[in-house]
């Protein structure tokens, strides 16, 4: 049989043997037991070997007690120096065993049938676990019972060394570790021990023999039987339990963020205060520069004594990994990396145990700087919809993941720049982080969709006179757009301006264009153009002359328009007598009481109401006349020969001429014909005749007049 707790060199090259003969066990002093329904015996199963027959170690107990029976009798020699008489049958058991740590142990009882009447005699059965291997502490190869007194260096356990004296119950040495059994419970035997623990320290990864013996002594007459429990052969090999601060990210210590807790656990309690744990390093990463190793008390681990004890009766102790916050790795670097190799301090007292090592649990790390991300809140206005977005990241050299939330809209939702279609308004959040959660950052990302904007322009007035004052204005839709006026001339002039009502005055004659673009947001805007809406005039310039330039009055006077000016389509004319025209070129006669000078005022206008004027005196003069002669000669000499009154600025003339009878003979209303003396185509006869003419004054032409008389005709 071998037993071992590692997987160590060496190969084991002796089997277990009982009573020094090895192959499949054919002797009646070795079994196993069970107690069954006999709870108060302190082992549940396990091996039992005895000095006698094993059937015999059953109960219940007779008086006289089981006497031997021993076949194959073997004498085990080695017990000797325990024994107060001569070795007899005795039992013994050996294997090798290599153990994973420092110490090992198991659990026993033993049992005799020499409780109680023998305590003290020379008849003390004697039994002994003799451990054989290189002691830890002289470095020697030694031999040495293990079964010894709970808190004693050497005192064996025995009948005289455990019991309750003779006769039974009178006391005696070491009795916490008794128990009577008079009557039988399950076991044969009179008395038998607690359940005690054999241990001792040694050295991991080494091989020692373990011999389990038992004796009679001075005779066979009463046995004595060992009680092995199962499953109780124990070396507290050390298991590693890695516990990040953060489950995910595989084996790698990040700075100032993912730290690893080594637990260190055994199945049981550390068997002795000696038990302590090695942790060798490895690797390109420095303990105590790169990384640091600290126990919960805060002490640390150093390279130069890396190791711990296991509190006295407990079964785990942490260990805590971090990575040392000041180390930079420039990003040209590659990742170091730390090994870990855990053994029990008994491996290392032993020349290169490196492959015995690596038997062991062996942890690597990787070491890797942190550097900080940074996400930049983003707000974007936009026109109608969203198609494309990015958020600005600062920093960060390890690949990031990243996550949108929520991801509605978005065609990359793991991408800081993506497509999407976002049609309404909405706040997002948009998360970084490395496969550690270490570099870890969230940027807000306000999304505002503004719709288009909607105007009507409105501009007073759309013509004038240069320099001509308008009124622009717009009524718009959102509230919040911005306003981009330019109001530009065919001669070059602009004016740009972002009010919403404008009252620009326009310097230079021409067609103005006026154009409006109105933005709701970046990219998001309308426009309209108004081409040639405005037009603004110069003034035209009057001018005019007349002619005759001194006329008479009542005599017709022309008037010539010398204006200059584009889109003249106004004349008017005052000529200072209260008289006035509109046509272009007109033509007027004053009829004054009186000579006067006339003031004569012409005024143009173009289509879009720019005027001028100017004023030309005109000199009117009077020449009003009335003489009738009172005789006339129609001899046809050549003088005299008319009669024909002399009237000069009248109107409404009639000039008539009766007889004396009162018969009408003459009638004209021309103020140039006169009677020539006929009546009827004949001469008239020399006498008196009356005349009477009705006529008005030029400058009175309202007001009619009648002078009458008489004239002579002599022949």
């Amino acid at each position: 049989m071998l037993i071992t707790g590692c997987d160590c060199p060496g190969a084991f090259n002796q089997p277990a043997k009982f009573n020094n003969q090895s192959g499949n066990v054919t002797y009646s002093q070795i079994g196993t037991f069970n107690r069954n329904g006999y709870t108060s015996f302190p082992l549940a199963s396990g091996l039992v070997m005895t000095t006698g027959n094993v059937s015999l170690a059953a109960g219940p107990n007779s008086s006289g007690g089981a006497t031997s029976s021993v076949s194959n009798y073997y004498a085990e020699s080695q017990l000797a120096s325990l024994a107060t008489d001569d070795i007899n049958g005795s039992a013994s058991l050996e294997f090798d065993f290599i153990a994973m740590a420092d110490e090992f142990a198991f659990n026993y009882v033993f049992g005799s049938e020499e409780y109680c009447e023998y305590v003290g005699s020379s008849y003390n059965d004697v039994f002994a676990f003799f451990l054989t291997g290189i002691d830890p502490v002289t470095f020697a190869v030694t031999t040495k019972n293990v079964a010894i007194i709970p808190g004693t260096v050497s005192t064996p356990v025995s009948i005289n060394n455990v019991n309750s004296g003779n006769p039974c119950g009178s006391g005696g040495a070491n009795t916490t570790y008794y128990i009577n059994n008079p009557s039988g419970n399950g076991v044969e035997y009179d008395g038998y021990t607690t359940a005690l623990s054999a241990s001792a320290v040694i050295f991991a990864c080494q091989t020692y023999h373990m011999k389990l013996a038992v004796a009679n002594v001075g005779d066979n007459s009463l046995d004595s039987g060992v009680f092995l429990e199962e499953g109780s052969f124990y070396s507290p090999r050390v298991q590693v339990e890695e516990d990040w601060t953060m489950p995910t990210g595989g084996d790698t210590l990040i700075q100032n963020c993912r730290e690893l807790d080594l637990n260190f656990e055994v199945e049981r309690p550390s068997l002795t205060s000696t038990t302590s744990i090695v942790i060798n390093t490895g690797g390109n990463a420095v303990l105590g520069v790169d990384y640091f190793m600290t126990m919960p008390t805060g002490d640390a681990l150093t390279v130069e004594n890396n190791s711990f004890f296991f509190p006295s009766g407990e079964t785990s102790q942490l260990v805590h990994v971090r990575m040392s916050p000041n180390v930079h790795y420039p990003e040209n670097q590659p990742t170091k990396t730390a090994y870990l190799y855990v053994v029990t301090q008994g491996c290392t007292g032993f020349g290169n145990l490196e492959e015995c090592f690596r038997k062991f649990d062996t942890i690597v790390l990787h070491l890797r700087a942190n550097d900080s991300v940074q996400l930049r809140d983003t707000a974007i206005t936009v026109c109608d919809k969203l198609e494309y977005v990015e958020v600005t990241r600062e920093g960060g050299t390890a690949p990031l993941t990243y996550e949108w939330i929520p991801a509605t809209g978005i065609t990359h939702p793991d991408s800081l720049a993506t497509e999407c279609l976002i049609t309404e308004s909405a706040n997002y959040k948009v998360a970084a982080y490395d496969q550690w959660h270490c570099m870890t950052d969230t940027a807000d990302v306000e999304v505002n969709i503004v719709p288009k904007p909607e105007f009507t322009v409105t501009y007073t007035p759309d013509h004038g006179c240069v320099p001509l004052p308008v009124t622009l204005q717009a009524q718009y839709t959102p509230s919040t757009a911005k306003l981009y006026w330019t109001v530009s001339s065919d001669t070059a002039y602009q004016y740009v301006d972002s009010a919403v009502t404008l009252h620009p005055s326009l310097p230079v004659p021409g067609y103005y264009d006026v154009s409006l673009l109105v933005e709701s947001a970046p990219g998001c805007s309308d426009s309209l153009l108004y081409p040639g809406v405005i037009h603004v005039s110069d003034f035209p310039h009057a001018g005019f002359t007349f002619s005759p330039a001194e006329p008479e009055n009542g005599e017709e006077v022309f008037f010539y328009n010398l204006s200059t000016g584009e889109n003249i389509t106004n004349y008017v004319w005052n000529f200072g007598d209260g008289h006035s025209s509109y046509v272009e070129e007109p033509s007027h006669a004053y009829h004054l009481t009186e000579s006067d000078l006339m003031t004569v005022h012409l005024t143009v206008t173009n289509s879009d109401g720019c005027s001028d004027d100017t004023v030309q005196v005109i000199p009117v003069e009077d020449n009003f006349a009335f003489f009738v002669p009172n005789t006339f000669t129609p001899n046809n000499d050549g003088h005299n020969d008319v009669f024909l009154p002399k009237v000069n600025d009248v109107v409404n003339y009639e000039f008539v001429i009766y007889t004396r009878t009162g018969e009408l003979i003459f009638y004209t209303n021309n103020t140039g014909q006169g009677w020539d003396g006929f009546l009827e185509e004949k001469p008239a006869p020399e006498g008196i005749y009356v005349w009477k003419i009705n006529y008005a004054k030029i400058g009175t032409p309202n007001e009619m007049m009648a002078r009458t008389g008489t004239i002579t005709l002599v022949r």
